[in-house]
């Protein structure tokens, strides 16, 4: 009988380096030799990659030992095994959607709520703020404590298969708060009485400063304090 014929197995080379992405593929190729049966793919590191049919499957990050066998016939052998490996790579996360409403108009012990899209490790976004003297951050709510601009900052850990993501940050301008004097509202009419007084109240604003009262018709009265003093008939 005569020998059998040499076959071999040509063109196995996956590319290399892989970027990890859950379920993420690849595709496998060679050339078989002249037997005509397939050239069939097996992964030696399944916890890394598996393999089917001609598809690679990423499993995790490592390296990805495959090989590549092709069965022989009556006239030639059994093809050698050819091996390779691929690098997976950690994969890359981004923070998105992180984009606080600005201005913001100040009030005492005012809240704003932080929120944004984290990657795919599945870890969760982390805010902080580096201006605490304007605003600070728990948890997802940021508390204003001053006017200014809030510098704020979101951060996602990684995990084995992927890298942290990039930092991203945000400002939010704080802006003064309006206040209002409510409650200004002194009787009237009044009834002449020489040196007779009355006395004046309203509520202001959240300032915590004082209301101020003056008169802008000292002929007919005169302001000190809260007391207005009667000069003269008239409005």
């Amino acid at each position: 009988n005569s020998a059998l014929i040499a076959q071999t197995i040509t063109g196995f080379a996956p590319a290399t380096p892989k970027t990890f992405s859950t379920g993420g593929t690849f595709a496998l190729s060679a050339t078989g030799g002249a037997s005509g049966n397939p050239v069939v793919f097996a992964s030696t590191t399944t916890s890394i990659c598996t393999v089917s049919g001609s598809t690679a499957t990423i499993v995790a990050v490592g390296t990805c030992g495959l090989t590549a066998n092709q069965a022989g016939n009556s006239s030639y052998s059994a093809a050698p095994q050819v091996a390779a490996s691929v690098v997976i790579n950690q994969g890359v996360q981004t923070i998105t959607s992180f984009a606080p409403a600005t201005p913001i108009t100040f009030s005492t012990g005012g809240t704003f709520v932080l929120s944004a899209t984290g990657g795919a490790s599945g870890n969760p976004v982390v805010f902080a703020s580096t201006t605490t003297g304007i605003c600070t951050v728990s948890g997802s709510t940021a508390t204003i404590v001053a006017v200014g601009t809030c510098s704020l900052t979101a951060n996602q850990a990684g995990n084995t298969n992927y890298s942290a993501a990039a930092q991203v940050t945000a400002n939010v301008v704080i802006n003064k708060g309006t206040q209002t004097i409510t409650g200004f509202a002194p009787t009237t009419p009044k009834t002449f009485s020489s040196g007779g007084t009355f006395a004046l109240s309203a509520t202001g604003g959240g300032s915590g400063n004082v209301v101020v009262f003056a008169s802008t018709t000292t002929s007919i009265c005169t302001v000190s304090g809260s007391t207005a003093t009667i000069v003269s008939v008239g409005t």
